[in-house]
């Protein structure tokens, strides 16, 4: 992995432009996420480069690809946020909204009211989940890919009810699987909380969303489920 961080680093330094874009999209899944990782250092100087196609493709990766935060992000995708590229701009906006930073809301809503229903927008707009979106959300039509899961998650009612259940799933999962550990997580980057259940050396997660969609919204079908899947070594993710 060193070695190939390596070589993409030195192509991030090409005179060749696709070279320096391509480089970008490498680096972003060879981020470790550890304290001084060279991969976010090499996508942060990307963001910045002469070419504006680059950029664009850098700052999609460091904003939405990377999983990965902290100030040194957040400052390379502000500086985005007065770029002359528009595409790249819409970038920094989505990537700063899926960090949860409250200061993109209005910038996050801008695109929306403009209609931006790219799927990234939507994604980041279901991340932030803030209440102060909802307006411009329901412009779009419910039916539409990833409207209804923004419109869900910037809706405090919804959020309350989805939040309720998952913590009814919980407690249903421990008690249908008691010699395994059972925990909820959110991501920071994700708009849904993960359900881990660890028993032995790989542990299985879900979705909560999309489980309880499958339990046509019922935490305890949901739970039943689990424990279905557990007894059969379901996949990693279900």
């Amino acid at each position: 992995m060193e070695a190939n961080v390596a070589v993409l680093i030195t192509q991030a330094g090409s005179r060749d432009a696709e070279d320096r874009a391509g480089a970008a999209f490498g680096l972003a899944t060879a981020v470790t996420g550890r304290e001084d990782d060279p991969a976010v250092s090499a996508l942060i100087r990307l963001t910045g480069d002469a070419e504006p196609d680059v950029r664009d493709q850098a700052t999609f990766a460091l904003g939405t690809l990377a999983p990965v935060d902290g100030p040194d992000v957040r400052a390379a995708l502000w500086a985005r946020l007065d770029d002359t590229d528009p595409d790249t701009r819409d970038e920094a906006v989505r990537g700063l909204a899926l960090r949860r930073d409250p200061r993109a809301v209005p910038l996050l809503g801008e695109l929306l009211a403009a209609g931006s229903a790219h799927p990234h927008t939507l994604q980041a707009a279901a991340v932030l989940a803030d209440a102060a979106l909802l307006s411009v959300l329901e412009q779009y039509e419910p039916g539409d890919p990833g409207v209804a899961e923004a419109l869900a998650a910037c809706d405090p009612g919804q959020r309350d009810q989805r939040d309720r259940a998952a913590a009814t799933l919980l407690e249903e999962a421990h008690r249908l699987l008691p010699e395994t550990d059972a925990a909820l997580s959110l991501h920071r980057m994700e708009a849904s909380p993960v359900l881990t259940l660890t028993a032995g050396d790989a542990p299985l997660t879900w979705n909560v969303d999309r489980l309880l969609a499958r339990a046509d919204g019922d935490p305890l079908r949901a739970a039943a489920l689990v424990a279905q899947d557990a007894e059969a070594v379901g996949p990693a993710r279900v």
